[in-house]
């Protein structure tokens, strides 16, 4: 990685918050990607929001983290119309091509395949595998970050970026302690990935009405993996006491982890 140089425009904040939200489609991610390989400055600004973020959800209470990110957003809105032409709005959802399902969802991505040789390395340096969601609201959508609150009915769009990881699985466990399968619904083995910067699963997940919270998790491999076991562990994720499952799934596998938690708002 070579330094950035003083001759190239500084990218907004609002930008590194759409990368980290994942709002770009994967143009624009591969772009920013390939501009952050060439940064250092550029990547330690990334990291250093990812480092006030975990420090803010540490000491705040969800609403708070929420409301916090909104007003940076806000703030920096007005950077937007200086922004190259190139950033896009936020993905929006089209209805004609979404499929709903119920507590279920039927994944038809078909990732291709690497040659002979090729090898899934990390894009950039200190980026890792994560969960990228988004809900569906009257404008479009919005992204989902970890203790976002929902409710019963939210249709959730659930993707991923590989970060150069070759093998994943997608699962939620849920209040209930149901486990769903979302990338791959069926198998034994760990789905290949899209070398993709950026990847959404083409069906919505609706939200039923399991209480409490639901929990995602993205688990990847560089060499493909057994789903049993982690399914096994995610069913037995659920604390005493009605707690939310954990973070991070406690596997015997060489695998990374990543994951998500969903507020389910109350219901009178």
């Amino acid at each position: 990685m070579t330094h950035g140089s003083i001759d190239q425009p500084r990218v907004p904040d609002l930008i590194l918050e759409r990368y980290r939200l994942g709002e770009m489609s994967p143009d624009e991610t591969a772009d920013f990607e390939r501009r952050l390989e060439a940064d250092d400055r550029l990547l330690q600004r990334l990291r250093a929001l990812e480092a006030s973020d975990d420090e803010i959800r540490r000491s705040c209470p969800p609403a708070i983290v929420a409301a916090q990110v909104r007003q940076r957003l806000a703030e920096r809105a007005s950077a937007a119309a200086r922004t190259e032409r190139r950033w896009s709005p936020a993905p929006q959802w089209k209805a004609a091509g979404l499929l709903v399902a119920v507590a279920a969802v039927v994944v038809l991505v078909a990732p291709p395949l690497l040659g002979p040789g090729d090898e899934a390395t990390d894009r950039i340096k200190g980026l890792e595998p994560a969960l990228v969601m988004f809900r569906k609201t009257p404008e479009g959508s919005e992204p989902l970050r970890d203790r976002a609150v929902v409710r019963t009915g939210d249709l959730i769009r659930i993707g991923y970026r590989a970060a150069g990881q070759a093998w994943g699985l997608i699962l939620s466990v849920d209040g209930r302690g149901v486990v769903t399968r979302h990338l791959p619904r069926e198998g034994a083995r760990a789905a290949r990935l899209s070398t993709e910067a950026q990847v959404l699963l083409d069906v919505a997940y609706e939200l039923d009405d399991a209480p409490r919270w639901e929990r995602f998790y993205f688990v990847t491999g560089s060499a493909p993996f057994d789903v049993a076991p982690v399914i096994d562990a995610a069913r037995r994720a659920e604390p005493p006491g009605g707690a939310s499952a954990p973070p991070v799934l406690p596997l015997g596998l060489k695998v990374k982890q990543s994951s998500v938690l969903l507020i389910k708002e109350e219901t009178p």
